[in-house]
């Protein structure tokens, strides 16, 4: 279809059209605009006087073209287009000069057609511009036909006397139009896109005029894909220009999703996520995805391998992008898109031009190819799939030229201090020897920061020969397969370190062998911690990343000698400060969860619990919760909700660490854990299982080298779980175990002094035990103190010594107190518990503790609370207290009577006699809380 406008074909010689067509009549006059038809004027007898002017009749040019109707139709919207109720809503709140400004597939015109489709307040003059709109003449042609098709614009008294165009008439042509539209009886909003076709200044000038005297009902919207050369920053200062950038035309998470789904694409999350990456929320990169998505059974391969250079993007890319742009501007993309993002000195650099940063800002402005980012502006960002086209055209000149530019960023990211992207294009260079540079220079720095991937990335690429001849290489390389989980890698890299020893180490190879070889949980015997040490830190270069990494060397070998835990934790104090001061965050993370093994060794439980959870949380930050190094974090505090009779808690976070798959393959982690878990699960009450597990844990783990402490903790959980559950074959065969991997200990001899008391051997226990309660043997584990004293305590009460008993139980509570052990109270039994109830009130400073301690081993289990009313249930929570049945009864203003008769049920629906075994079985089925305070 076409829309006849008046004089859009030559005249004949009688002055009517060629081709006899039904023409739009026009008024020919100066107070007219020439091509406007008639219905523009809203005055009939105004156009009539202006078809009689001398000037009109005289007039000779060029005709007017035909303007076909799809030029001047709003477009049409496809099924899969999504509504952007956001934009539309600014659009409606907009000025009345627009400028919509995004790269090409932005859909800046679907949104426009949407906007105005739904807008009621305004009629829409729609012309889609391309390049032969250059020519004035077609260019005003179309406006009118556009606004001529306008609902509100009146048709009648067309004129049927054809117009033309002189040449050089645009001024006074639009002054007319200005004029005309003026006068239209509704407002009319004039969309001209595309409009970035337009390079004819004689045209841009048309449009200039029109902007700076648009009339007031026109709402002018300027639709393009970079900045036109109008006087836009004029009308930015005057505030009369509204903008819609790429910033915001960009898609949402949530409308990506849509866009994917109204195409018939069912796609996970995650697959949507990685699209929605790869394109930057580009609404054509999507759809063209969606496309090529849509023609490939495997989705997950066809969205690894998703980039600029798949040919339908690649296609889109070249056609309405990249072709547009002159050679030398696609040489300098090029070279930049090596790197993302880029900053216009390493632009500069890559590119040889001075001028690349206004080049850059140029780009962002015309084009909105690429993005300014950070503080000031000085970083670009080149669209994702443009720049995956753009370092595929790179590879396609060739290789080398490829590797060099790589190279040249590498230097320059290295003199720039930046690690990661300086190894990250040496890499690509594909030059060993800068790469082995780099490494030389960054690599310690990398390991404390815990960006081990690049490391890793890196060795790979300068090739396990070159690693091994270089003591730096292969040293680093054996920090990082540790890290990785890597053993025998490890161990590996460390042989080949020491085989190109020399007589004596330069200091930074000398800290960083130290650190290797004590992380390095190399078998005993080979290197002793000691020799493996770092040399005085007088001597060390003033490098953070090195003095850091020396204290963290001291500090683990005098952990792993035992000798001067507190020497060990000044050095990791050191090393931890240092890690914060300056950014190693995985170096703090390493030093936290030493001084929490420093704690626990010393008893400091809730330091160890501290330490340990600081650790995980920095873990959890920074993407680390598979190390080794969380995992040991978990262990140790699924080991403290252990001791803190806190089973559940103890059981979630060994199965937590028991999850970590490949650091299982380290069998001290995995034993600790196993053990965990398995006196958890006893504790818990599935106690066959739990010894089940604890066996299997011993078992798998069998004679490997373990810390005596590892070794006394699992033993003691393991053989009390048997010993009560009354296999005693089971518990002399762990008993026999600790025996031969630890020597003589408290331990050992809590576990004899427990088969003792079982037995009924009363006497002899308690001298077996003695040792332990004077200090004469010496504990493994701060908490087997608290052990033997409440084994003394089941004992003097045996033997009837009551006052020996009652001291004991007060030595167990200071004891356990500050190491937060409740767990030896929940096992201790009867008789125990019993004391405590009886003995509350006496307990002075550890009063607290102990109602804690008497809480710790109720199990909930068949609990009478459903028997119980709830006047009983309150009752009982006074039975505790000091406070007599008649002072009870004052409390609740009930009689006496009644609360002896609420006690009696009480005691039979607990099955007990007295108010002190009431008090115990409340406590024992959860009952009573740890505020109450038993008498």
């Amino acid at each position: 279809m076409f829309t006849p406008v008046a004089g859009i074909l030559p005249e004949n010689e009688l002055g009517r059209p060629s081709n006899g067509g039904d023409m739009l009549p026009v008024a020919r006059s100066k107070a007219a605009v020439p091509g406007i038809p008639n219905q523009f004027l809203p005055h009939p007898e105004l156009a009539s006087a202006l078809d009689d002017s001398e000037t009109a009749r005289s007039v000779v040019g060029i005709a007017m073209p035909l303007v076909p109707q799809a030029k001047i139709a709003t477009p049409k919207l496809p099924p899969e287009f999504v509504e952007r109720a956001g934009l539309r809503a600014a659009l409606a709140d907009a000025a009345d000069l627009v400028l919509v400004c995004a790269p090409a597939g932005y859909g800046k015109s679907l949104l426009l057609a949407d906007w105005a489709r739904s807008s009621t307040d305004a009629d829409t003059a729609w012309v889609s511009l391309d390049r032969d709109d250059n020519d004035p003449r077609r260019l005003w042609t179309s406006v009118v036909a556009a606004v001529a098709g306008c609902p509100s614009v009146p048709s009648a008294g067309r004129r049927h006397t054809p117009w033309t165009w002189r040449p050089g008439a645009q001024p006074g042509f639009l002054a007319e139009l200005v004029d005309a539209l003026q006068s239209l009886p509704r407002p009319v909003r004039l969309v001209l896109d595309d409009l970035h076709e337009l390079v004819d200044p004689e045209a841009l000038h048309g449009i200039e005029l029109l902007m700076r005297n648009r009339p007031a009902g026109i709402q002018l919207v300027l639709s393009s894909r970079f900045d036109p050369p109008l006087a836009l920053p004029r009308l930015r200062l005057a505030g009369r220009l509204w903008e819609l950038r790429a910033d915001r035309m960009r898609f949402s998470g949530a409308e990506a999703a849509t866009l994917l789904e109204k195409s018939g694409l069912c796609l996970t999350p995650a697959q949507v996520e990685v699209l929605y990456h790869r394109t930057g929320g580009w609404a054509a990169g999507l759809r063209l995805a969606a496309l090529a998505v849509a023609q490939t059974p495997d989705h997950d391969g066809f969205l690894d391998q998703f980039s600029g250079n798949e040919r339908s993007v690649a296609d889109y890319l070249v056609g309405e992008v990249l072709s547009r742009l002159p050679e030398d501007t696609l040489e300098f993309l090029r070279v930049i898109s090596v790197s993302d993002p880029i900053p216009s000195t390493l632009a500069a650099e890559l590119s040889g031009r001075e001028d690349a940063g206004s080049l850059l800002d140029g780009l962002e402005h015309t084009t909105s190819l690429v993005a300014a980012t950070g503080p000031r502006r000085d970083v670009h960002r080149v669209q994702e799939l443009l720049r995956t086209y753009l370092l595929a055209d790179l590879h396609r000149q060739g290789p080398k030229r490829e590797a060099d530019v790589h190279a040249t960023a590498a230097r320059w990211w290295a003199g720039q201090d930046r690690p990661i992207q300086a190894l990250d294009h040496g890499v690509q260079s594909r030059d060993p020897a800068l790469l082995s540079d780099l490494l030389h220079r960054f690599a310690v720095q990398l390991i404390l920061t815990g960006d081990h991937g690049v490391l890793r990335r890196a060795l790979a690429s300068v090739g396990v020969r070159a690693t091994a001849a270089d003591p730096w290489l292969a040293l680093t390389s054996a920090l990082t397969n540790l890290e990785a989980g890597e053993l025998p890698a490890a161990q590996g890299d460390l042989r080949h370190a020491r085989r190109y020893r020399p007589a004596r180490d330069a200091a930074d190879l000398a800290v960083l062998r130290a650190a290797a070889e004590q992380l390095g949980a190399i078998p005993p015997g080979e290197v002793t911690p000691r020799s493996a040490m770092a040399t005085d830190s007088s001597e060390l270069p003033a490098v953070p990343e090195l003095e850091a990494l020396a204290h963290l060397s001291r500090g683990t070998a005098r952990l792993l000698e035992r000798d001067d835990p507190a020497a060990a934790r000044s050095e990791l104090e050191a090393a931890l400060t240092l890690a914060r001061r300056h950014g190693f965050d995985y170096l703090a993370m390493q030093c936290l969860v030493l001084l929490s093994v420093v704690a626990g060794t010393a008893g400091d439980f809730r330091t160890m619990r501290a330490a340990s959870n600081e650790a995980l949380a920095s873990a959890s930050d920074h993407g680390w919760e598979a190390s080794a190094w969380s995992a040991a974090a978990t262990m140790m505090l699924a080991y403290t909700a252990l001791l803190r009779a806190e089973p559940a808690d103890a059981e979630r976070l060994a199965a937590e660490g028991l999850a970590l798959g490949r650091w299982m393959s380290l069998p001290t982690l995995r034993f600790g854990l196993r053990a965990v878990h398995g006196a958890a699960a006893f504790d818990r009450g599935d106690r066959a299982r739990g010894l089940a597990e604890l066996q299997q844990a011993r078992s798998e783990f069998g004679d490997l080298p373990a810390g005596r402490e590892q070794i006394a903790s699992a033993a003691m959980l393991e053989f009390r779980a048997a010993l009560l559950l009354g296999h005693s074959a089971a518990a002399r065969t762990v008993q026999g175990w600790l025996a031969d991997r630890t020597g003589d200990t408290a331990e050992g001899l809590v576990t004899r002094a427990w088969v003792d008391t079982a037995a009924g051997r009363y006497d002899h226990a308690r001298t077996i035990v003695r040792p332990v309660l004077d200090g004469t043997s010496a504990a493994l584990l701060p908490h087997t103190l608290v052990e033997a004293w409440l084994l003394e305590t089941t004992l003097a009460v045996a033997t009837g010594e009551r006052p020996a008993a009652r001291r004991a139980l007060r030595t167990a509570l200071a004891v356990a107190e500050p190491l937060d052990a409740l767990r030896p109270f929940a096992q201790s039994g009867r008789t125990v518990r019993e004391l405590l109830v009886h003995q509350h009130g006496s307990f002075g400073a550890s009063e607290a503790f102990a109602d804690r301690a008497l809480a710790a081993g109720s199990h909930g289990g068949d609990r009478p609370a459903s028997v119980l009313s709830e006047r009983e249930l309150t009752v009982l929570s006074l039975l505790p207290s000091l406070l007599s049945l008649d002072e009870i009864a004052a409390d609740l203003t009930i009689s006496v009577n009644t609360i002896k008769t609420h006690v009696r049920s009480i005691y039979t629906k607990l099955g007990v006699s007295s108010r002190r075994t009431a008090i115990l079985t409340a406590h024992e089925h959860g009952l009573l809380t740890n505020g109450a305070r038993p008498v």
